[in-house]
């Protein structure tokens, strides 16, 4: 029989007892077979978290395990959430991985609102329950570090609340518009719509649309996550800085930034400059950047609501014709790590390094025009942008050609040496006419700066090649600017 509590004073002082110890340290003397259940976890493999989820339910809180449609804790309404986090360098302690909700149920969805939506009724008070994970710990070793009691609509900012709300109803308008299967995470802020399924190849039916979809669950994207670690756990002031002033109206970011740079659009730099008391006395290389940050308030690069919504600001210019020179870098990867990672495998939980980046984050374009005949630039236009689900299986493509040449040792076509003796490399990489959305190419600070390869080079015979990485066509953004 299920136990029962009747205030959030006794949940909270029962989940209290595990701080600091572990799911063993707590089944222990309790006449458990520990044995059958690690016996199990082996059985679950990468998707043991799930499991241990249920096990503190279980051995915890005494709950019999179930899908409850209302939250775990009735009648108080407290729903249970143990989520990972791992040792940071600098902030100490951030979440591993999103904080996944309920699934997100596509017939039902589209009939509800936010105020009386399933969401809310499940997750309005959660109990979040953070271990701590280590590598090669077992799943019953993770020692539980921290307990916070979240009210969602009363424990966060008015802002990041209205935000949640307006991420909740974008995603129920695609799926009423029939496109639960171009929806990504980096459609929207703070709440995400995450993938979620026992495999990889399990797809539902949508109510709008005959074109089947991936299931689905309602998450808040992990850097949002890391942000009330740091603050509601670790008790840190943000190092961030806030485009939102208390005299404002609640708005969503898109609307606030929006908002910000309309008086600019059209002007040129230097009459930019001129309104925003523009005092530095050199202008560095990345002063477009400096300029927008002025334009939203800020002088830091640290932007409070494009961190914590995975938000990359990103100054851009076109030529005087529209035409766009600059490509979108991504992180350069490294060689050997690169060809162990799968693209996408709901089934272990695991996606790669470029499949998360192109799923999850979101960009903020300020798009600079250069006149012709001048030096002079104007300020465009600004541009919020995710990468689009319809074009994932052509990054794919770029992706598994890419791994298919390191693995085989045959990066290196030929090398070239001009008049004054400096070689070129050419390669068989996916360059820009792959197939016009992604290329690889380099992204070091310099051709010594290597990665070590898992093959060695056929051409070269060298063990090492310089660091590259995946970038987005600079046309492919060009057309996405000019379609918007």
């Amino acid at each position: 029989m299920t136990k029962v509590y009747t205030t959030k004073e006794e949940v909270l002082k029962e989940a209290d007892k595990i701080l600091g110890r572990s799911l063993r340290d707590v089944m222990t003397g309790d006449k458990v077979d520990i044995a059958s259940i690690e016996q199990k976890l082996s059985q679950y493999g990468s998707r043991r978290k799930g499991l241990l989820g249920e096990l503190v339910e279980e051995y915890v809180f005494g709950l019999d395990v179930n899908n409850r449609a209302q939250a775990d804790f009735m009648p108080v309404g407290i729903e249970l959430k143990s989520n990972p986090i791992r040792d940071h360098a600098t902030k100490r302690f951030v979440s591993k991985e999103r904080l996944v909700f309920s699934m997100i149920n596509y017939d039902e969805v589209v009939e509800e609102t936010w105020k009386t939506s399933s969401f809310l009724q499940k997750n309005k008070v959660l109990l979040l329950m953070f271990y701590l994970w280590l590598k090669e710990q077992d799943v019953l070793d993770y020692k539980f570090k921290f307990v916070h009691l979240l009210d969602l609509l009363n424990g966060l900012s008015e802002e990041d609340v209205y935000q949640i709300q307006k991420d909740w109803e974008y995603i129920v308008a695609k799926i009423k518009r029939g496109e639960v299967h171009l929806l990504s995470e980096g459609d929207t802020y703070y709440l995400g719509a995450c993938t979620k399924a026992a495999n990889s190849r399990v797809v539902r039916d949508q109510p709008m649309s005959r074109t089947p979809a991936k299931p689905r669950a309602f998450s808040f994207k992990q850097p949002y996550l890391n942000f009330l670690i740091q603050k509601e756990l670790l008790g840190k002031d943000a190092d961030t800085e806030s485009i939102f002033k208390k005299e404002r109206r609640v708005t969503t970011v898109e609307e606030a930034v929006k908002e910000k740079f309309a008086p600019y659009l059209g002007k040129t730099a230097t009459e930019i400059k001129q309104k925003i008391d523009w005092n530095l006395a050199t202008e560095p290389k990345h002063w477009k950047r400096l300029l927008a940050n002025r334009i939203l308030g800020v002088k830091s690069n640290k932007i409070e609501e494009l961190e914590k919504g995975n938000i990359t600001l990103k100054a851009i210019t076109l030529e005087h014709n529209g035409a766009l020179k600059e490509s979108i870098s991504f992180p350069a990867f490294d060689y050997k790590d690169l060809v162990t990672q799968v693209w996408y495998d709901d089934e272990n939980e695991e996606m790669s390094d470029f499949y998360a980046q192109l799923e999850t984050k979101r960009f903020l374009f300020v798009v600079f025009q250069k006149l012709e005949g001048s030096k002079e630039v104007i300020l465009k236009k600004i541009q919020f942008w995710n990468f689009p689900m319809a074009d994932i299986q052509k990054a794919e493509d770029v992706w598994n050609a890419t791994i298919e040449l390191i693995n085989e040792g045959g990066i290196v076509k030929s090398i070239s040496v001009d008049k004054k003796g400096k070689e070129t490399r050419n390669t068989y990489f996916p360059g820009s006419s792959y197939n016009g959305v992604a290329h690889v190419r380099p992204h070091g600070q310099d051709s010594n700066d290597t990665s070590d390869l898992p093959v060695t080079d056929a051409f070269t015979n060298e063990d090492s090649y310089t660091k590259h990485c995946f970038w987005l066509n600079a046309k492919y953004i060009q057309d996405a600017i000019e379609n918007a």
